[in-house]
């Protein structure tokens, strides 16, 4: 009996292998796609956008990244956050902070969906149900194949606006050669919706983005700079009003808010190359309160480097009216809410 046995183990181990080969080589080598949708529109909602608009960015670090949380990736020693019960009281001041904006269309980046990150909280849910008549659009950017659950992950991208879009759409960006954590691919992408201009052609092209963190040397924000510009610039000479928003992580700006962070943790820091900016392209972020904290340790005041690196890139027919940071301790997140008022020139 023993040589049945050893043979139906052997070839248990030999599927289980092959089975996790699988799993490597399909999550090291996810790339995204282009895609564009016509979503059906919501009669309660406008579908055409006047002169002035107000959007706000926040990265929600997927309810895991809170002011008591440290991370591995920036110089840290956890993977997961304190504990649930921290979770829970994140993600309720996510919802607060999301219940009191009233900008006309959201852009958030890392939000989970039942991520064991974030001890399987019901993120995108809790954000979604504040959003149950407006439109809203989910791109996930970190997703595993073929990994049940409980182990799963499915971050990405959230885009909500009050209006009707004319289309939503995915345009891919570079990627890093390598894979997070050793197998998986973060698919990179603006997350692009198009809305129509009331009396007047054109359309208003807002972009959501989550740039590369952890690139060597920069190398791979540079080339996504690149590519955003690219695109930004080819939808301004279509005669369209363009601004994009989201986590760039690059420096927008920094005043030198006081800290006292060993420099080996600022690994990640590097700067906004405004020299490659179009002539009249402008960038929308707040010099006077920070946007982001690093992770290498739990949130101290003036302790911990803060920069900005959450913002908007508006092309020249688009006037920047005001951007602000809420400035929340960086209790629910490692990221604060940015927002800003635009007017769009006829």
């Amino acid at each position: 009996m023993k040589r049945p046995i050893r043979s139906v183990l052997l070839a248990s181990a030999a599927v289980l292998a092959a089975y996790l080969v699988g799993v490597y080589v399909i999550n090291s080598t996810q790339k995204p796609v282009a895609e564009s949708t016509t979503p059906p529109a919501l009669a309660t909602l406008p579908s055409a956008i006047g002169d002035q608009i107000t959007l706000t960015t926040w990265n929600l670090g997927y309810a895991g990244l809170g002011a008591q949380s440290n991370f591995i990736a920036d110089g840290g020693s956890a993977l997961l956050p304190p504990s649930r019960a921290t979770v829970d009281d994140n993600l309720a001041g996510i919802v607060r902070t999301i219940g009191e904006d009233s900008s006309d269309i959201r852009l958030f980046q890392e939000v989970s969906n039942k991520s064991p990150l974030s001890y399987w909280a019901p993120v995108r849910d809790a954000v979604a149900g504040q959003f149950a008549d407006w439109q809203t659009f989910y791109r996930p950017d970190v997703a595993t194949r073929f990994i049940p659950f409980p182990l799963a992950l499915d971050h990405g991208t959230f885009l909500a606006a009050r209006y009707n879009p004319l289309s939503v759409e995915t345009l891919p960006l570079p990627s890093e050669p390598g894979a997070m954590l050793g197998f998986l691919k973060r698919r990179y992408a603006i997350q692009i919706a198009r809305f129509a201009l009331q009396d007047r052609p054109g359309q208003l092209v807002v972009g959501n983005i989550h740039l590369s963190a952890f690139d060597d040397g920069g190398s791979t924000r540079q080339a996504q700079i690149s590519a955003v510009l690219a695109f930004a610039e080819a939808e301004f000479a279509k005669g369209n009003h363009v601004i994009i928003g989201g986590d760039w992580n690059m420096v927008l700006a920094d005043p030198a808010w006081p800290d006292n962070t060993d420099q080996k943790y600022l690994f990640w820091i590097y700067p906004f190359p405004r020299e490659a900016l179009p002539a009249g392209w402008t960038i929308a972020a707040d010099a006077t309160t920070p946007s982001v904290r690093t992770l290498y340790k739990p949130y101290v005041a003036d302790e911990n480097y803060t920069t900005s690196i959450d913002g908007f890139l508006v092309s020249p027919n688009v006037s920047v009216v005001s951007v602000s940071t809420r400035d929340l301790g960086f209790a629910p997140s490692d990221h604060q809410p940015v927002t800003s008022v635009f007017n769009l020139a006829r």
